[in-house]
């Protein structure tokens, strides 16, 4: 309530400002440009022979007139008549004692005679007729006056004329006058400019140019809010602003100023006043049309008495005389007090709503109301001045900018609500996406399962329980393909997908899917008839698109045909092949034709639809066909069938391709069949599958169609879960639902790469149909499969992964066969010299060589221990050995150094340790040709369960850029075998593999560090 009452403060404030801003404009106008002066005029006589006028300065001829009442002087041949002095501007009624009647002013003028200057005189208005003669001769009329009210003509319009003062310098002005219709004041009512006939004309033109202008504004505002309201929605508030602005450019052109309208066109007097109450009465209404005034308070239940009132004055007005008219003036000027209360009410009503959008629309509301109550009074006080059209031209400049800032404001509302729904649209794609994901995993569900029991219990169930399984199955594969829909309208809404052209044929398509939808024609008893030759043209199409067009027509025109035929044909025109699919089915009406490609629309169920769907087919194949370049349209009577027609771009003449004309026979096996002819995969071990979905009801199903005799299965419902698993055990594949909670499928599958490579642990991603496939595969999956699964193809992508997997984990192992087998023939030859030089002077020393080469021997063929964990003790005692045998080939020129923690407690993977340490020796020591150290570290961080193992050199060393090389497999040196397996097994048990530090010329170090938490 207090902001109400400081905006309102605040607005009376900024009025009163802004009133007298606008008054004081005015008075500043009235001196610039009215340079007028007012002499004094005695006994009828003005004497100005001293005077010296120049071309602006004009003398307002008010003062004492001689008038010889009801006596036209210039016509009568009789004598003069006794003159009377009357005040001028000042109506006749005092003298005559009526507002009727007739009479002459006269006024001489005494000018300097010795002064040749054309003069001027400008008469505004001489109620209702009268006629100027200037030294007897007469220059002007307006209207034709009479001593009777037959032959008296009415008409009253602003004169102005041109004379000459006589050779005595006197100018003798009669003006005789006579009025039978207004009942006002009448003669002379208005002040009469004297002057130099430049200053009169400069006064009168610049007075009709500025008219003018105002009038052309209104009328550009009245036009062009006229045109917006017929081509736009018929705002009705654009109707009633035009015919404002009408109403006060015809108000001004017959009433105000110059009348400029009558030096166009002969309006007789009657009908003047008649037009311009009538268009006042009409501006009313309009003025009040064009504010929300019916929201004021109590007004609402007042306007229908209001609006019939004017409405019925309006009419009654085109029937009146000139002295009813005026009688009803007071009704005029309170129907227009009334519509301008009623607007102020409205408009600062507006302004409390919005002050800061609506303050200009006051501002332009006072403004009109200010120059109106100036022009009246001026024109009660009969002032005559040069129009002022700066109250007009602020009111107009007030109320473009309240539109502008609307243009504007609504802008901006209409940017935020294009991007608003810009944004809504992309919600709307992202619901359709995830209800798409969260249709297709019960929908998955529900297939697997029913697939399993009916594989299952197919021999125990009766005939009509598998034939309702089959029925549960092929109303699943219904849904899969309008959820199919969605994602399809969905992708080619975001993107253009890109088109594998090729030359194709069309007849073999339309073959492939009429059998696919045979199965829906035989049941409802319809013909399907495929009437495309052999040998008709080749198209250079997508072959897949092709057959999801195709598809979409003859699956739409099965679904609206309850009995006929349904044909695909085509034709050859010109560069393009036309293919018609033709339906006599319930046909489409004319209204639907119109929107029949946008998405989501369908005809109303009344018209026979058998089918429910989302109205996404035909959308689809609109564009599918448009990316081809070609073009679609259908033709359809209702109840008689409908044509759908489209184009493809036929293939060049040497690339086409003619059928031949044998048919060649392929059999298609069921997916039964397919299934139970799968041979198991090649391996007596049972692969283990780590099934991850947050949907218990998705895990039950894939779980249902995996047996146990072929998969050990484990089922997680979480990510989080998942990676605990994988660190209990080897997995052969893991099989996960992209969209989980907290950690999506996509993330996950990161995460297994981490520590896995695409053949050491596969990924099966699971998707909904709305995943980022892309993304799927940059994150690391090996495949991925669409919800709802298909058992057949499911096991298929398993048992090839999982293949895939073994063969690559043979590899593994036989890599690490082969570095247990790697002896080197010098290395054992160089051993065995060894044995028997110590064999001749030291046999102890010989004794101990030979047990650690059985030790190191032994060790190196214990296959059955590739793949486990051993003691960290049993690893270093292989690296022992060997250092033993090699020391005592290079004697001093070998030094060993152990640096060792507590030992017990940890385990490493079989020879980790050891191939390492003869890569020191061999490429580190032995290549610097001369002494070396070999540093063997163990240091443990109980903080962190962690240890880390370290093998140093101080040999010949690597450059940088060959570590990558090496840790990749990819480096020319002969270690690369060696180091490449230990970092893929440390990668399988730890996720991580070996990290390599070297300086060329200064020595290796290799570390990798083991988990102690579990050991």
């Amino acid at each position: 309530m207090k902001r109400i009452k400081n905006n309102i403060f605040q607005l009376a404030v900024i009025l009163f400002l802004f009133m007298i801003c606008l008054s004081t404009f005015r008075v500043i106008w009235t001196g610039l440009f009215q340079d007028e002066v007012q002499p004094d005029i005695q006994n009828g006589i003005l004497d100005i022979q001293s005077w010296d006028l120049g071309e602006k300065e004009t003398l307002i001829l008010d003062g004492e007139w001689e008038f010889y009442p009801s006596f036209f002087i210039m016509e009568e041949s009789t004598a003069q008549n006794e003159s009377e002095l009357i005040k001028v501007p000042r109506g006749w009624n005092d003298v005559l004692g009526s507002a009727y009647g007739y009479g002459s002013y006269r006024l001489q003028i005494k000018v300097d005679r010795d002064t040749e200057q054309n003069y001027g005189l400008y008469i505004p208005s001489i109620r209702s007729s009268s006629e100027v003669y200037v030294n007897g001769r007469k220059l002007a009329s307006s209207g034709e006056i009479a001593a009777a009210e037959e032959q008296y003509t009415a008409k009253n319009l602003p004169q102005r004329v041109v004379f000459t003062a006589d050779e005595e310098g006197i100018i003798d002005i009669v003006i005789q006058a006579a009025n039978y219709k207004d009942i006002r004041s009448s003669g002379i009512i208005r002040s009469v400019k004297f002057g130099t006939e430049k200053a009169i004309s400069n006064g009168t033109q610049l007075s009709s140019y500025f008219q003018i202008s105002i009038i052309v504004i209104f009328l550009i505002h009245a036009v062009y809010t006229f045109i917006l309201y017929l081509i736009g929605n018929r705002d009705k508030y654009l109707l009633y602003f035009s015919m404002l602005m009408f109403c006060m450019i015809m108000t001004s052109l017959l009433s105000n100023g110059d009348k400029l309208i009558h030096q166009f066109f002969n309006i007789p007097y009657d009908l003047d006043f008649r037009i311009a109450n009538t268009l006042l009465l009409l501006g009313c209404y309009a003025l009040l049309q064009c504010t929300n005034h019916l929201e004021l308070p109590y007004w609402k239940r007042i306007f229908p008495f209001y609006k019939w009132s004017i409405f019925g004055m309006m009419g009654i007005t085109l029937f009146l005389t000139i002295p009813q008219i005026l009688f009803l003036f007071p009704v005029y000027y309170l129907f227009a007090f009334i519509a301008i209360i009623v607007t102020f009410c409205s408009v600062v009503r507006l302004y409390k709503q919005n002050p800061a959008t609506n303050m200009f629309l006051v501002l332009s509301f006072f403004a009109v109301v200010h120059h109106y109550i100036w022009d009246l009074t001026w024109r009660e006080q009969s002032i005559y001045l040069t129009f002022y059209p700066f109250d007009l031209i602020v009111a107009v400049i007030c109320y473009i900018i309240v539109w502008f800032k609307g243009y504007f404001q609504m802008h901006e509302e209409t940017k935020e609500l294009a991007a608003s729904l810009q944004r809504m649209n992309q919600e709307k794609d992202q619901f359709l996406a995830n209800t798409s994901h969260e249709f297709r995993n019960p929908l998955n569900s529900i297939m697997l399962l029913s697939k399993a029991v009916m594989n299952r219990e197919e021999a125990v169930l009766s005939k009509r329980s598998v034939s309702e399984l089959h029925t549960v199955l092929n109303v699943g594969k219904r849904m899969n393909l309008l959820l199919t829909d969605l994602l399809e309208a969905r992708n080619l809404n975001r993107t253009k997908p890109r088109l594998n052209k090729q030359v194709v044929a069309l007849e073999p398509i339309a073959t492939g899917v009429l059998d696919l939808l045979q199965l829906s024609s035989d049941m409802k008893q319809l013909q399907v008839v495929n009437k495309i030759p052999k040998e008709f043209p080749a198209v250079y199409a997508d072959e897949n698109r092709v057959t999801q067009i195709l598809f979409n027509l003859v699956g739409n025109a099965l679904k609206y045909t309850n009995q006929g035929e349904v044909i695909i044909s085509a034709v050859k025109k010109e560069r393009y092949a036309e293919v018609h699919v033709t339906d006599t089915g319930i046909g489409i009406s004319e209204e639907m034709q119109k929107r029949l490609f946008l998405p989501y629309e369908q005809d109303n169920a009344t018209s026979g639809m058998q089918e429910g769907g989302f109205g996404l087919g035909l959308s689809i194949t609109k564009q599918l066909v448009e990316l081809h370049g070609g073009s679609i349209s259908a033709s359809s009577k209702e109840s008689e069938g409908t044509i759908f027609t489209f184009t493809l771009e036929l293939a060049s003449p040497q690339s086409a391709v003619q059928l031949s004309n044998q048919t060649k026979q392929i059999n298609v096996k069921h997916p039964e069949k397919i299934e139970a002819e799968l041979t198991p995969l090649n391996d007596n071990q049972t692969p283990a599958v780590l099934l991850i979905d947050d949907n218990p009801a998705s895990l039950l199903a894939l779980h249902s169609i995996l047996s146990e005799d072929a998969y050990d299965t484990m089922a997680v419902t979480g990510a989080k879960q998942a990676l605990e698993e994988l660190k209990q055990r080897d997995w052969d594949l893991v099989i996960s639902d992209i969209m989980m909670p907290e950690i999506s499928g996509y993330k996950l599958t990161g995460m297994i790469r981490e520590r896995y490579t695409l053949t050491e642990l596969p990924v099966l991603l699971l998707t909904g149909g709305n995943a980022d496939i892309q993304a799927a595969f940059l994150a690391g999956a090996n495949d991925y499969i669409t919800k709802p699964v298909e058992p057949v193809e499911l096991k298929a992508r398993m048992d090839s992964l999982i293949t895939m997997k073994r063969v690559a984990e043979q590899q593994l192992q036989l890599e690490t066969a082969w570095l247990q087998a790697q002896i080197q023939p010098h290395f054992l030859f160089n051993t065995l010299n060894s044995i028997m030089a110590l064999s001749e002077w030291d046999v102890e020393a010989m004794r101990k060589l030979l047990n650690e080469l059985s030790n190191f021997l032994r060790s190196k063929f214990q296959f059955q221990q590739m793949k486990d964990l051993i003691p960290l003790e049993e690893e270093l005692n292989i690296v022992r050995s060997y250092l033993y045998i090699e020391q005592v080939r290079f004697g001093d020129a070998l030094q060993v150094k152990w640096e060792l923690d507590e030992l017990e407690g940890v385990n490493v993977p079989f020879l980790s340790i050891q191939p390492l340490v003869e890569n020191a020796v061999q490429h580190g020591i032995r290549d610097r040709q001369g002494k070396g150290t070999v540093t063997v570290s163990f240091q443990k961080d109980p903080v962190h369960s962690k240890a880390v193992i370290t093998v140093a050199d101080d040999g010949a060393g690597i450059e940088e850029k060959d570590i990558p090389n090496i840790l990749k497999g990819e480096s020319d040196s002969e270690s690369g075998v060696g180091v490449l397996n230990v970092e893929k097994r440390l990668h399988q048990h730890y996720g991580k593999g070996l990290t390599i530090e070297s300086t060329l010329g200064q020595g290796t170090k290799v570390s990798f560090e083991v988990d102690t938490a579990d050991q």
